[in-house]
């Protein structure tokens, strides 16, 4: 037996099943290709992997331990002929691992093309099929069958696989860091979430008990953990979780599934989706162990895992006031430097030893700068809040508003950064209440009724006298008199002497 070259434009050909495609290469509904070995189809599976999808070749995916005449066996594997396109690569990857790929449709199958012969070889005088036998291969100058000994599905191959080591694959880059899983231990879950919260991680975590699909794995041991799903994690946590005992990284590897930080699986898990169940996330561990999580997965955002512990100081009451006990999640609260541009000044807390200066200051200030503040005094200072900008008043400690009634120092921030809202529940703050914090961290609240207006406060009381009202009418039995005096020429130059007289020179009239 042998092959012929196939010329362009052929239509006739002996090999049963086969025709040229649109590029008039001859294919068959399938190829099948076959390698000595296992790991040489291991092989072929991780190259393609890496440069196309193995997911439109699942629907005829086969893999199968076969025997030869000879009695040798080898590994099968049959793909779909989905293009010619998908054949050439398969061709090149096949042939680069030390295998040979064929191509065919139902029993017969003959050499794909190659160099020597661009559109394929077509077998001549094939025969009849010995007895026995599956399935038959004709090469160059020999026809081979095969007996199949048994089928390995590619789900079951996929699991088997051990994830391998990458040399420096711990070293990620910020893409790389922008999606890891965390698995950490029941006893360390509170602390790493307090962790997360406070160097301002974006995270979800659930608590999870799989099971594991590994053969060797001890399934009465209780794998239970939390998984956390981090994003945009800092290179320098990523270390640290790395080398903590009881806390595991991985990376996704599609929808469904993760692997070890530092381990790559030899077939590129992204490229075969379509074999983990939606309903289903595996997580890939060194060891040969393989746990499955069920999916999706339902993760809540650690923000609403964490409780703000905080104790609030009310004025003129130096007992304070007795915060709830703290929970296991809990963070506290204090002021850092803030990362933002500076907020307005609305409020300004002066201590009472200030007082004189604030009262020199108002004097100078114009009536319109007065209109509208409001002052509160309290044992921790005087504050004054303010409806427009209040860096008008140089005294005290400038406050800025967070949310309306949230006030902080100028240039500071509150850390964890949480959002106003969460925050303010988490205070007791509400309408009609005013918080202030401090930055010796020891924040006070007041109600509005607390305050006065500016104006009014900046006046201090003034007594003012009764005064009596006389009555200067005349009695009504008194007699009225009537007198006329001369007066003079000159009678505005004096009254009621008429010394014009004496001024005029002798002998004038």
């Amino acid at each position: 037996m042998a092959l012929e070259h196939v010329a362009q434009g052929q239509t006739r050909f002996f090999t049963p099943g086969v025709a040229p495609d649109p590029r008039g290469i001859l294919l068959g509904r399938a190829c099948l290709m076959t390698f000595p070995t296992l790991e040489g189809a291991v092989s072929w599976l991780r190259l393609y992997s890496a440069e196309a999808s193995l997911d439109e070749l699942m629907s005829g995916l086969e893999i199968t331990k076969a025997r030869t005449a000879l009695g040798s066996r080898e590994i099968v594997v049959q793909i779909p002929a989905v293009s010619s396109y998908a054949a050439d690569r398969a061709a090149r990857l096949a042939r680069l691992v030390g295998g040979a790929i064929y191509t065919g449709t139902a029993k017969h199958f003959v050499k794909y093309r190659d160099d020597r012969s661009p559109f394929g070889y077509d077998a001549v005088d094939i025969g009849a099929m010995p007895a026995q036998t599956d399935f038959m291969v004709h090469g160059d100058e020999f026809a081979q069958g095969y007996v199949r000994e048994g089928d390995l599905p590619f789900a079951r191959l996929l699991f088997r696989l051990s994830i391998r080591k990458i040399p420096g694959g711990e070293n990620l880059s910020p893409e790389d860091r922008a999606d890891l899983f965390l698995a950490v231990a029941h006893g360390l879950a509170d602390g790493i979430i307090r962790y997360l919260w406070r160097n301002r991680v974006d995270a979800q975590a659930g608590l999870f008990n799989p099971r594991s699909s590994s053969a060797f794995d001890d399934h009465a041991r209780d794998r239970g953990y939390m998984l956390i799903r981090a994003r945009n994690l800092p290179e320098r946590i990523l270390q640290l979780f790395l080398g903590t005992p009881g806390i595991d990284v991985f990376r996704p590897a599609g929808a469904n599934a993760a692997v070890a930080v530092g381990y790559a699986h030899p077939i590129d898990l992204a490229a075969c989706q379509s074999v983990f169940p939606a309903d289903t996330f595996h997580v890939f561990w060194p060891g040969d162990r393989v746990d499955v999580l069920p999916g999706p997965l339902e993760l809540s955002d650690i923000s609403d895992l964490t409780r703000v512990d905080l104790e609030l100081e009310k004025p003129r009451d130096p007992r304070g006031h007795a915060g709830a006990a703290a929970e296991s999640i809990g963070v506290e609260l204090h002021l850092a430097a803030a990362m933002g541009p500076p907020r307005r000044v609305v409020a300004t807390l002066i201590p009472l030893a200030h007082a004189s200066r604030l009262k020199r200051i108002l004097f100078a200030l114009p009536p319109v700068s007065l209109r509208g503040h409001r002052v509160a005094a309290t044992e921790r200072g005087l504050l004054v809040v303010g409806s427009e900008n209040l860096d008008v008043i140089p005294l005290g400690q400038l406050l800025c508003e967070l949310a309306p009634g949230l006030l902080v120092p100028l240039g500071m921030d509150i850390v964890p950064r949480v959002s106003p809202d969460v925050l303010a529940r988490a205070l007791g703050h509400a309408t009609g209440l005013v918080t202030v914090f401090t930055p010796d961290n020891r924040p006070f609240q007041l109600p509005d009724s607390a305050f006065t207006t500016l104006e009014r406060r900046s006046l201090a009381k003034i007594d003012v006298e009764s005064a009596t009202v006389e009555d200067f009418s005349a009695p009504a039995s008194a007699e009225s008199e009537v007198v006329n005096d001369a007066v003079g020429r000159f009678a505005l130059w004096g009254f009621p002497d008429a010394p014009d007289r004496k001024l005029l020179p002798s002998g004038d009239k």
